[in-house]
C-alpha cells in the first residue's frame, strides 16, 4: 500500500512553524528587553520558549524544502528524499529561500544555548546589557528571515516597495504576537503595580506596532487585489477577509487590555482578566497564523 502524502498540508504546517520560530525569538527578545520583570523564572520560560521555536523553525524549514521536492518528483513519499531533485531545487531561488531561513533559525539557535547557559552561570538577574545584546543578535537573525522573502511567495515578484510594505508586516508581528507569551509569564506575579508600569508601556508600544501592522497590511492586499470585486468573487479574497476580521478580532483585545483591563490592574483579579484575555489572544493569532500561512502557500491572488 503507497503512502501519498499531502505536500500541500506540510508546507503550510510548516511555514506555521517557521513565523511562530521567529515570533518567539524576535518578540520575546522585544519583551524581555522593554517589559522584563527581573524574575529568573520569567527568563528561563522566555529563553525555553525561543530555543524550542528555533528548532522546531529550522526543522520547519528542511520540511518545506522537502515538501517541495516530493512534490516536485510526485512519487509519494520517497519523493521528497529524491536526491537529483533535492540537488536541483538547490539551485533555484527555493533554495536560496531556504539558505537564508535556515541561517537565521540557526542563530536562533545559538543565540538561545549561549544566552540560556550565561543566564545559569550568574548568581544574580541580569542587567539590561544582556537584554540588549539578545534583541540585537536576535534582531541580526531575523534580517535573514525578511532576506528570504524575496525568494519566494506572491510578493517576491512586486515592486520594492511592496516588499518593504512585507517586511515591515511581517516584523511588526513578530513583535505583538512574539509578546503575548512573555507577557503572559510576566503577569503571573503579585507586584501587581510594577506589573501595571509595564502593561501600560507595552500599550504604547503597541499602538505604533498595530499602526505598521495594519498599513503595511493594507497596503500588501492592494497589491494583491486587483480590484474590490475580487473579495467577494475569489477563494484569496474571501480567505483575505476572514484574515481581516481576525485582525479586527485581536485589535479589539488589545484595546480592551489597553483602555479597561490594564488601567484598573492593581487587584488580583484584574490579573486573572488580563491573563484570560493574553490566551483568548494567542488563540486568535493562531488561527490567523495558520489562514495566513495557507493564504501563501495553498491559495494564490487572482491573476488579470
Amino acid at each position: 500500500m503507497s503512502i501519498t502524502p499531502s505536500w500541500e498540508l506540510l508546507s503550510v504546517l510548516s511555514k506555521v512553524f517557521i513565523y511562530l520560530g521567529a515570533a518567539s525569538a524576535l518578540g520575546g527578545a522585544f519583551c524581555l528587553l522593554n517589559y522584563n520583570d527581573g524574575r529568573r523564572a520569567t527568563l528561563r520560560q522566555v529563553l525555553s520558549l525561543h530555543l524550542v521555536g528555533a528548532l522546531l523553525g529550522l526543522q520547519a524549514v528542511a520540511a518545506a524544502f522537502l515538501a517541495q521536492v516530493g512534490t516536485a518528483s510526485d512519487s509519494g513519499l520517497s519523493g521528497a528524499f529524491d536526491r537529483d531533485m533535492a540537488g536541483l531545487l538547490l539551485s533555484t531561488q527555493l533554495g536560496d529561500l531556504s539558505l537564508f531561513r535556515a541561517v537565521g533559525f540557526a542563530i536562533w539557535i545559538g543565540s538561545g544555548l549561549f544566552f540560556y547557559q550565561t543566564m545559569l552561570q550568574q548568581t544574580r538577574a541580569p542587567r539590561r546589557l544582556f537584554y540588549q545584546r539578545l534583541f540585537a543578535v536576535n534582531a541580526f537573525g531575523f534580517i535573514f528571515l525578511l532576506l528570504s522573502f524575496r525568494f519566494g511567495g506572491h510578493v517576491s515578484v512586486q515592486s520594492l516597495p511592496v516588499q518593504f510594505a512585507l517586511a515591515v508586516h511581517f516584523t511588526m508581528f513578530a513583535l505583538w504576537i512574539g509578546a503575548l507569551y512573555p507577557l503572559l509569564t510576566i503577569s503571573r506575579t503579585e507586584q501587581f503595580a510594577e506589573l501595571k508600569v509595564s502593561l501600560e508601556r507595552f500599550s504604547k508600544h503597541a499602538v505604533v506596532i498595530v499602526s505598521l501592522l495594519l498599513l503595511s497590511g493594507l497596503a500588501l492586499m492592494l497589491s494583491l487585489i486587483h480590484s474590490a470585486a475580487d473579495l467577494f468573487t475569489t477563494t484569496y479574497g474571501i480567505a483575505l477577509i476572514l484574515k481581516i476580521l481576525l485582525v479586527i478580532g485581536l485589535v479589539a483585545i488589545a484595546a480592551v487590555n489597553k483602555y479597561i483591563i490594564v488601567p484598573r490592574l492593581l487587584l488580583q483579579t484584574e490579573t486573572a482578566q488580563f491573563q484570560r484575555s493574553v490566551r483568548l489572544e494567542i488563540v486568535v493569532a493562531l488561527l490567523l497564523l495558520l489562514l495566513t500561512a495557507y493564504l501563501s502557500t495553498a491559495l494564490g491572488p487572482a491573476m488579470h
